[in-house]
Parts: structure tokens; sequence; C-alpha cells
């Protein structure tokens, strides 16, 4: 009797640990992704050097788009490669009010700062000037 109990408990213990490592993952939270490492390194190789977080700006000329998805988008004039998401705050919700009024408005001389998340840049634009032309000053991005 204590040989069959000896034998029959280690038996019950290796089939309910096979169960168990059998059981499939829990379900994500809606708001998780999952991607591979790999990839997440591989975008980042592809990626414009950035520009470090706090470093301030002066006078840089740009083009300012707000895209379908409601994001906001500027756009250097020199080279037209150099694209930042803007941040929101209340001198952008002031462009963007004045787009609207006078979609004429197409470049915009801005000061602030660049900020950084995820390997990306954005901006957060501290004070913006409707420029009447691209030729009236150059980009100045660090």
């Amino acid at each position: 009797m204590f040989r069959i109990i000896l034998v029959v408990i280690p038996f019950l213990l290796f089939v309910g640990f096979a169960v168990f490592a059998q059981r499939p993952d829990p379900p994500m939270q809606p708001n998780q992704t999952m991607r591979p490492i790999a990839s997440l390194t591989a975008s980042r190789t592809h990626r414009p050097q950035r520009i470090r977080e706090g470093t301030a700006f002066k006078n840089m000329f740009v083009t300012i788009l707000q895209q379908a998805d409601g994001r906001t988008v500027v756009y250097t004039v020199e080279d037209n490669q150099r694209r930042f998401e803007c941040l929101k705050n209340l001198t952008l919700e002031r462009v963007l009010t004045t787009m609207q009024e006078k979609p004429e408005r197409q470049y915009w001389k801005i000061e602030g700062e660049f900020t950084e998340f995820h390997g990306e840049n954005f901006v957060l634009i501290r004070r913006a000037v409707v420029a009447h032309s691209p030729a009236a000053n150059g980009a100045n991005v660090p």
C-alpha cells in the first residue's frame, strides 16, 4: 500500500505540471501591444538622428499641417524632410485657429523646445509668428 502511494503521488504531480504547462497565456490588456524586440531595434536604426530632450530652438521656419487622425505635424521648410509632431498646448491651439480662419497662412516662424519619447522627437511650440514667404527666414534646427 505504501509503495503504491509513493508511485501514484509523483505520477499525479508530473501529470499536473504537464497540464499546467500547456495552459494558454492569459489574455492581454486592451492597451497592450506585443512587438518582437528585433522589430523595435530595427525601426530605431532607420530613424534620423534624434535631437536631445530640452534642446531649445528659435526662428525655425516651418509649415504646420493637421493630419486626418488629429495629430499636428510641423515640416521644416528648408528641406521638407524633417518632420516633428507637435505637443498640444495653447500656442498650438491658437495656430490652428488662425489656420482655420485664414487658410492661406502656410508658413510659420516658431520658437520652443524639443522633447523625446520612445526614440522620436516632438516639438513643444512656445511662440509662433506668421511668416509671409519661405524666403523670410531660414530654418534653424540643431
